[in-house]
């Protein structure tokens, strides 16, 4: 609602993810793979193929928009790993199982978070929006759970071991400088919280909150404190930080009370549709090369993408080695340990 236009927004991100149409039925149930107690089908596999071509090929923001030679080669290369993927997705779930993972509260919080979105006035109206969209409404809610869950496991046992330092990031700025140069803009920090389709009195005890929040700024304390705290924000455990816009990125009227702000200064409440928000200006940029303290954020985010991609690799590996994974002949599982290879061609 009021981040950047280029951030993707939780609707379009579930419907891209949810599985194929009600009119799609399986093929033969044959076996392609076995993961510990689980089996994957090859009616599954078979799915995911028809849903992996259907993305690219769809239109931006959804899909990538690819067509003829481009599509074929995009699609010829994610095959490649598509048991890999799925097996990844069985492993991290039978994780997700063993530490008592449960994903119901998850379901009903995104589902009615979809409906506030697309303005709709009840679920039932959603769930007949997501048929419209040819899928079935069990898969869809499927598919939220297999990501909140998958993540959850990821986020417990991998994401904190990826630990960037400042002098990490600093190299990195002092090695790509170039790649720094921007226009004028500003980086923020909010604290936020709803308003939608709250009673009277529910908006009343909303805005106490926000002004107590406020209050407790205004006295001195840690704005990155106040909004873990307080807000009701995705960027609340990230201290409230929005990052940097640039001169136009930020929607109104946000931009133009930031804008009348000086550095470090903090904003009275911000009455929106369905929010009630503060705004700190962490800094301010004049044009050209970003300073490293603006940078850091950008930067880190960067870094941590690029670490963490080979530790999730390297855990799903030793979920192998640790269990039983077997494709079927004639299919290959990419993500198979190196080591169990080598082992299997010594037996012969």
């Amino acid at each position: 609602m009021y981040h950047k236009s280029g951030r993707v927004w939780l609707t379009a991100i579930i419907f891209l993810i949810a599985s194929t149409s009600l009119a799609q039925t399986k093929t033969v149930d044959e076996i392609v793979a076995w993961v510990n107690s689980d089996i994957i089908l090859k009616s599954e596999f078979e799915t995911r193929k028809v849903q992996v071509r259907n993305d690219l090929a769809e239109a931006p923001p959804r899909g990538r928009g690819l067509q003829g030679t481009q599509l074929e080669q995009a699609f010829n290369d994610a095959t490649k790993t598509l048991l890999r993927d799925l097996i990844d997705e069985t492993l991290l779930l039978q994780q997700a199982k063993d530490m008592g993972l449960n994903a119901d509260l998850e379901v009903v919080k995104t589902m009615e978070q979809l409906r506030q979105e697309r303005h709709l006035e009840s679920l039932d109206e959603l769930e007949k929006a997501i048929v419209a969209q040819g899928f079935s409404v069990d898969e869809f809610k499927q598919n939220i759970k297999t990501r909140y869950l998958t993540s959850q496991v990821l986020q417990r046992e991998v994401y904190g071991r990826v630990v960037i330092t400042t002098e990490e990031m600093r190299k990195y700025y002092d090695a790509n400088i170039k790649n720094f140069d921007r226009p004028a803009g500003i980086h923020v920090r909010e604290i936020a919280v709803s308003t939608e389709n709250r009673s009277p009195a529910e908006i009343e005890s909303q805005r106490k909150k926000i002004e107590e929040a406020l209050a407790a700024v205004k006295k001195g304390d840690n704005f990155a404190e106040v909004a873990a705290k307080y807000s009701e924000s995705q960027t609340a455990q990230e201290g409230g930080d929005l990052g940097f816009f640039v001169k136009g990125e930020l929607a109104n009227p946000l931009e133009d009370v930031a804008s009348s702000l000086e550095k470090g200064q903090v904003s009275d409440v911000i009455t929106l549709n369905g929010w009630f928000m503060i705004l700190k200006v962490e800094d301010k940029h004049e044009g050209g090369i970003l300073q490293f303290e603006l940078a850091q954020k950008e930067i880190q985010d960067l870094l941590w993408q690029q670490g963490v991609q080979p530790k999730i690799r390297e855990y799903l590996t030793k979920l192998r080695a640790d269990g039983f994974v077997r494709v079927a002949d004639g299919y290959a599982d990419l993500g198979q340990p190196a080591k169990t290879a080598k082992v299997s061609e010594n037996k012969n």
